[in-house]
């Protein structure tokens, strides 16, 4: 099971951190380092999400909407498409709910990674458009394929509908349903999909303390 860490360097075969050098006019180790940068907060977003049932209604959907993601996260990365920076901008906002705390991940990302502000907030939708594209790719391999992808019903009512089977007694449900077998594929593909949004590598202590302070605003909110 891979985690993010591990999805963006196996990101268009290898290649994310000098085609995102090559995009933006910066060097492979600037890169990598504002990877590494956003992965923590990718990571604090995610699991902060799936703690609620519309949360994981949110990731999924997003999910469900990610094949273009997942071409992106093998192709050779030459530059990004224009539809996918809209997808990039949808799978942010799964992660971080509002565009103001997307703006704050890309003002705390720039300090530590060494770069303008201006230039993380281009960058993260083109992250977080490989991230997607890789954990689609985990989705459909861990089992969750019949759930993504399919024209009808709509991603919404897929996650809705599984997320009420699985997790309505945990999540408040509108009628108390038994646990989820453990050995059931669909309850064993999200729980793989969560371990994969484990970061990866160590953070930064002083890193983690601005991420932390900048959900907790969400959360009083």
């Amino acid at each position: 099971m891979l985690n993010l860490f591990e999805i963006m360097q196996n990101a268009q075969g290898g290649n994310a951190y000098q085609n995102l050098a090559n995009q933006f006019g910066i060097g492979p180790d600037q890169a990598r380092k504002a990877v590494e940068a956003v992965l923590p907060a990718f990571s604090m977003g995610l699991q902060q999400q799936t703690r609620t049932m519309e949360g994981w209604q949110s990731v999924l959907a997003t999910l469900g909407q990610a094949q273009n993601s997942a071409q992106f996260f093998d192709s050779n990365g030459d530059g990004i498409p224009d539809h996918l920076k809209n997808e990039g901008q949808n799978a942010l906002g799964a992660m971080f709910g509002t565009p103001e705390t997307t703006q704050a991940v890309a003002r705390q990302a720039a300090q530590f990674a060494g770069l303008p502000a201006q230039m993380m907030q281009q960058m993260l939708p083109v992250i977080a458009s490989m991230v997607m594209g890789g954990l689609f790719k985990g989705a459909m391999n861990g089992g969750l394929g019949s759930f993504l992808g399919q024209p009808a019903p709509t991603p919404q009512q897929q996650a809705g509908t599984m997320l009420e089977t699985f997790f309505g007694s945990f999540f408040g449900g509108r009628a108390p349903q038994p646990q989820p077998d453990p050995q059931d594929p669909v309850a064993a593909g999200l729980d793989m999909l969560k371990g994969m949004f484990q970061t990866g590598q160590e953070v930064h202590t002083a890193q983690m303390e601005a991420l932390s302070q900048i959900f907790q605003q969400v959360t009083r909110r």
